[in-house]
């Protein structure tokens, strides 16, 4: 890279004064930064209520607004000298020194007014409403007002800064006096330390903003002054020409592997795109995929090469260091390259199943190789060879073009640390996607009402990362909308349909006292047969394929609920809704999370004190999913599962075969003693991918065996015969059986929400319901729990929301649903005039008011804010449930 010897010096040093005190003012700032010494600053000033000095009349008045009023009084003057037809300096060189001072503020305020920090005295800690978030953050906000970093009042007077370099850095074989530039060094310097110090005493900024801005000030001043001398010197094209040519052989180990990330996103997005052209094309999306693809595909880069690409041009002041570097990084960049290339190729078949791009569930995934592999090799052979082949292409190809080309000259330290802070700029401005003053987040591509196509401009590896920063950054999930917590909780009281008087504890804010509909002079026995995606499309009597002749003909024998919807998409979330009848929320279920692994409501812990032995049934291994440890913290005795399977049970990928798990319950209830009452979950499995079960055990719907439907076919089979079995048995006519599914097998579909995905069956029959009935109340799998345990015989406290639809009152109030979809969550709720209506509710958009009729999800034009209110209150109080522990 051409050098620039720019200043002649009395001490002939090579290296220009000014630059160096401009390395040390960043390690300076670097090393404040990571002593973590700004909150110990204000705590040490500020207190619980806020800061005592805030409107204290000498700093708010007189060094705030008043020096405020003085400095811009001074940039006219500086404005009037530059213009000036006689003085001591050339014109040109006070009209830049002009313009430098006006860059300096300027870029200061683009980067204040889009930042998300926020000033101390909007933190919790100081009587505000914002948490702690380091300005290195990017894109992380904090929940107050933001637009504090970094400090505005403190530019006011480093602005000044390039008045200095006329005489610390004059032209080639101009001599100067030093100490006039020492002097206006000082002044500048002391006057933005002043102000700095002021907005600190008063709450508005950290120490470290101002540091900061002195750093942004000098690094605009002392550029934009070498800049403007090379041109005056008539240097400034040859300069060029040779700084881009140097540029861009130090920039070719960074841009080699970014540009093959972007081509293996581009054609990836590319053949997703066509392979669901009719719903693009639908939504009339083609031109904002294009321009959101590369705007997240930015967004991806940058958080991957904003810190090799700031410290690559320091690493090339040493050829040693260079070379080291340049091994780094194509070793960095080709493992980027892989990761990137592999979430891609993951991506149709997470796709094919879920109708969505990866996102937390690819990662909780990877936690169990056994189940996965084994269902990945029997039912994605095909996309595992075709990954297998073009990854190790994918990563000859990186190597061959990142070879190391020609070595850049070494480039000038203030050079490097010009492009370095071009490249930190930059890449900092791709990553966060925006240039206003939120970040982009994938609400910035839901352009329409299908939401994969909303997801097909974003990419696997940021989605992935997006769905773990979000788990992370809460427990509870995303918060649609701020309410007031006695809001909540008086909306959420008052759609169970409870009068006030039945609440019981203002500490726990829905436990109330549930009186049975249905006395009996013994409680029941329960068993609840959870089974595995089985959605409404399988069942005959709800519309669907003539796959379940068995549950058919069951339905007719006792109460058939034919508007049941799960909650959610994975089992863990069934679990959740039917055992513990907890809402959904976009958060990890409840079964996964630390605080409901103890005191968590569940059927089985309000069971135990009435006597009753609980136990889980599971064919596969009970770690998977939490599962053991939540039941066994949560009321439940006993866990049976594949390791005490009989050895001539048939095993397949997700455990033992659903007729060889019945034949196990079945035995258990015949063991149970006649004068203790159990409850029972057993939770089948064989229909799920990749859909295995023994062999001539059904006539197969179709070919070849391994297939959703034969699946369905043979669970509905084996329930088919254990209910016959328990029929014969003696703990028939005192048991109740709930069979309803988990979730559907697949949630897909161009809307929003796919509600009909979400319909699934549910059945209560047994002895004791003497008289059928269906039950044609839109309802929610939360809404299980509260009426087992009214059919049962039972009275007592619990903090379930959901409703006895087993009470005739509950039955005639207008049914409602909740149900979550990755992150946006559906509030549904009939209508008098036979519509169903639907809030939708999304992270970082407003909530929308959609009608459901005929298996179509509309825009609505009803107005019902009130329905939006219901759905908010909801999605906030689940938060608080799990938070506060309230569900207990």
């Amino acid at each position: 890279m051409s050098t620039l010897s720019l200043e002649p010096t009395a001490s002939g040093r090579a290296f220009p004064r000014p630059e160096r005190w401009l390395c040390g003012l960043l390690a300076l700032t670097l090393l404040w930064d990571l002593s973590g010494l700004d909150m110990t600053v204000m705590r040490a000033i500020g207190a619980g209520h806020g800061f005592a000095l805030r409107d204290q009349w000498l700093l708010a008045r007189v060094l705030h607004d008043g020096l405020r009023q003085a400095m811009a009084l001074a940039f006219l003057l500086l404005c009037g000298w530059a213009l000036w037809p006689r003085a001591s300096l050339p014109r040109r060189e006070r009209i830049t020194v002009a313009l430098l001072a006006a860059l300096s503020l300027l870029a200061v305020n683009v980067i204040k007014n889009t930042s998300l920090t926020s000033c101390p005295w909007d933190l919790q800690a100081f009587g505000g409403t914002a948490r702690w978030v380091s300005h290195w953050a990017w894109g992380q906000a904090d929940g107050g007002p933001g637009r504090c970093f970094p400090g505005g009042h403190a530019s006011s007077g480093f602005a000044f800064l390039a008045l200095c370099l006329p005489w610390l850095a004059p032209p080639a074989g101009v001599m100067r006096r030093r100490a006039v530039g020492l002097r206006w060094l000082a002044a500048a310097v002391g006057i933005g330390a002043l102000a700095g110090a002021v907005q600190t005493l008063r709450g508005a900024h950290y120490p470290s903003h101002s540091l900061w801005t002195l750093l942004i000030c000098a690094s605009v001043s002392l550029a934009g002054w070498r800049l403007a001398q090379a041109g005056s010197e008539g240097r400034a094209a040859s300069l060029v020409r040779g700084w881009w040519r140097e540029t861009l052989r130090l920039l070719r180990p960074l841009l080699v592997p970014m540009a093959c990330t972007l081509a293996v996103l581009w054609l990836s997005r590319l053949g997703l795109a066509v392979w669901l052209a009719d719903r693009v094309s639908h939504e009339r999306a083609w031109a904002s995929l294009l321009w959101q693809g590369l705007r997240f595909d930015g967004v991806l880069l940058g958080f991957i090469w904003v810190l090799p690409a700031a410290l690559t041009p320091w690493m090339a002041l040493h050829p040693r260091t260079w070379r080291a570097w340049v091994g780094f990084l194509r070793v960095y960049g080709g493992l980027a390259l892989l990761l990137v290339a592999f979430m891609e190729l993951a991506t149709p078949a997470f796709v094919a199943q879920y109708d969505a791009r990866p996102n937390y569930l690819f990662v909780e995934y990877l936690g169990y190789a056994k189940e996965v592999g084994g269902t990945l090799l029997k039912d994605h052979a095909a996309h595992l060879l075709a990954t297998a082949l073009l990854l190790p292409l994918v990563a000859w190809a990186g190597a061959r073009l990142s070879r190391a080309g020609t070595p850049p000259a070494p480039p000038p330290a203030w050079q490097a640390l010009a492009l370095s802070a071009l490249l930190l700029v930059s890449l900092t401005v791709a990553g966060r996607g925006a240039l206003g003053h939120r970040a982009a987040n994938p609400a910035s591509a839901a352009l329409t009402s299908d939401h994969l196509v909303n997801e097909l401009p974003l990419n696997s590896l940021y989605t992935v990362a997006y769905a773990i920063y979000q788990s992370r950054k809460s427990e509870a999930g995303i918060t649609y909308a701020e309410l007031p917590r006695a809001h909540v909780i008086e909306r959420v009281r008052r759609e169970t349909g409870l009068p006030a008087s039945a609440f019981t504890r203002d500490d726990l804010p829905t436990r109330h006292w549930q009186a049975t509909a249905h006395p009996r002079a013994r409680p029941l026995n329960l068993v609840i047969v959870l089974e595995e995606s089985l959605g409404a499309e399988f069942v005959g009597a709800l519309g669907g394929l003539p796959l379940t002749p068995n549950l058919d003909r069951l339905a007719r024998e006792g109460l058939w609920f034919e508007r049941l919807y799960a909650t959610g998409t994975r089992s863990v979330r069934g679990i959740e809704a039917v055992i513990a009848g907890f809402p959904p929320t976009s958060a990890v279920s409840t079964v996964k999370l630390a605080k409901s692994q103890r005191d968590f409501f569940t059927l089985a812990s309000f069971l135990k004190p009435h006597g009753y032995e609980s136990s889980f049934f599971y064919g596969g291994e009970s770690h998977f999913d939490n599962m053991r440890s939540f039941f066994m913290g949560n009321g439940f005795d006993r866990v049976v599962e594949q390791k005490d399977m009989p050895a001539d049970a048939f095993i397949g990928t997700w455990g033992a075969s659903d007729g060889d798990l019945f034949e196990v319950a079945h035995r258990a209830f015949e063991q149970q003693a006649a004068d203790k009452p159990f409850f029972a979950l057993v939770f089948t499995s064989s229909n799920h991918a990749p859909f295995e079960f023994p062999e001539h055990s059904i006539d197969l719907y179709e070919q070849p065996s391994g297939t959703v439907n034969n699946a369905v076919k043979y669970a509905d089979h084996a329930l088919g015969r254990f209910i016959e079995r328990a029929r014969r048995s003696r703990y028939w006519e005192n048991t109740l059986f709930l069979i309803v599914a988990d979730h559907n097998s697949r949630v897909y579909g161009p809307s929003l929400v796919p509600i009909e995905r979400f319909h699934i069956p549910g059945l209560i029959l047994g002895g004791p319901i003497t008289t059928p009935g269906r039950i044609a109340t839109l309802a929610s799998q939360i809404d299980l729990a509260p009426t087992l345990i009214s059919l049962m015989g039972l009275s007592g406290e619990h903090p379930l929301i959901g409703r006895d639809l087993s009470h005739p009152a509950q039955a005639a109030r207008p049914g409602r649903a909740i149900l979550q979809f990755d992150k946006t969550q559906a509030y549904l709720e009939d209508t008098p005039g036979g519509e169903t209506q639907v809030a939708v509710l999304q992270p970082d958009v407003p909530a929308r008011l959609m009608s459901y009729r005929d298996g179509q999800l509309r825009e609505s034009a009803s107005g019902n804010e009130d329905l939006i209110d219901k759905a908010q209150a909801h999605a906030r109080f689940a938060q608080w449930a799990y938070q506060k522990q309230w569900h207990r």
